[in-house]
């Protein structure tokens, strides 16, 4: 029964590790994925040729150098990954030390009954 237990235990650290998995990559993905949209978008609104293109990421490289500048903001968008991963931590490990803390039963010690009265057969009485 201690096997399922730890069974149990592992496969719940194997989904609240895919979920924070899931949850850090939509966040950071997010965060990398910003410019891209504002460059598309940009030349898609600038008539989609190839000078809109190249406008659209002069435009875009200008407002990502801007946005690193002010103070601050970079942190506050890296700093909640940053605490989600160190939650993610703290909970996958604190499932291992569960699961390292179950211990299976100890195998039952056969002690052998040696019977009362005489079993020995003719052949062995000899």
């Amino acid at each position: 029964m201690k096997t399922v237990d730890v069974l149990v235990v592992k496969l719940l650290q194997l989904i609240v590790t895919t979920f924070f998995l899931f949850v850090l990559s939509l966040w950071y993905g997010s965060i990398l994925l910003a410019p891209l949209a504002v460059w598309y978008n940009l030349s898609a609104f600038l008539g989609g040729g190839i000078f809109a293109t190249l406008v659209a990421s002069g435009l875009t490289i200008g407002l990502g150098f801007y946005l690193a500048k002010l103070p601050g903001l970079v942190d506050a968008l890296i700093k909640p990954g940053v605490e989600l991963y160190k939650l993610a931590l703290s909970t996958v490990c604190g499932l291992g030390r569960i699961a390292s803390n179950i211990k299976p039963k100890a195998p039952p010690v056969n002690s052998e009954v040696k019977p009362t009265g005489s079993t020995t057969t003719s052949a062995e009485a000899k």
